[in-house]
């Protein structure tokens, strides 16, 4: 019994040592890539009502009052949202063309901008000069963009459809 044991208790010992290593792989490098979209810079236009304006509905609309004298406005405010690693400057410069029904026809249209942003200026009365910080950005007000365009009592203008344009430029940089 005594050699019965022994047998057992050096099986149970020498067992472990006589099974098989587990197998072995050969180290492996694993690489890894991501992409980061561009999210940098994005400018929205409302109109008065506050709807988003879009390229296929930036149209503006007058309606003439028939009356010896009067005065039309209209405004379009201006927001940005940007995620920019660094700080940038960018200008929004405006153009407008007069309202004009043939070359002996036409209303003249003036801009004003106004702007109570800490990031923008406004410049030779056409341009919103605009810093946009680095880091996350969400609907940043840059300003309010008025169209005007009046009649005096002494204009005689011909009754029709009137048409102009008015089209934006943004640069990046001072």
């Amino acid at each position: 019994m005594k050699k019965v044991l022994l047998a057992c208790i050096l099986l149970f010992f020498v067992l472990p040592l006589a099974a098989e290593d587990p197998p072995r792989f050969p180290s492996a490098t694993v690489y890894m890539q991501g992409v980061i979209e561009p999210r940098d810079l994005r400018i929205s236009i409302y109109n008065e009502a506050g709807e988003e304006l879009s390229g296929e509905d930036a149209m503006l609309s007058f309606e003439f009052p028939n009356l010896e004298e009067w005065e039309l406005t209209q405004s379009l405010y201006f927001k940005f949202s940007s995620h920019l690693a660094e700080a940038t400057v960018g200008k929004l410069i405006f153009s407008i063309t007069d309202l004009e029904l043939d070359t002996l026809n036409r209303l003249r249209t003036t801009l004003e901008l106004e702007s109570e942003s800490f990031f923008t200026s406004v410049e030779n009365g056409n341009t919103f000069n605009t810093r946009f910080p680095a880091g996350a950005q969400d609907d940043v007000p840059i300003g309010k963009l008025t169209i005007r365009i009046r009649k005096r009592a002494a204009d005689v203008f011909s009754a029709g459809n009137y048409s102009g344009s008015f089209s934006i430029n943004y640069t990046e940089g001072s």
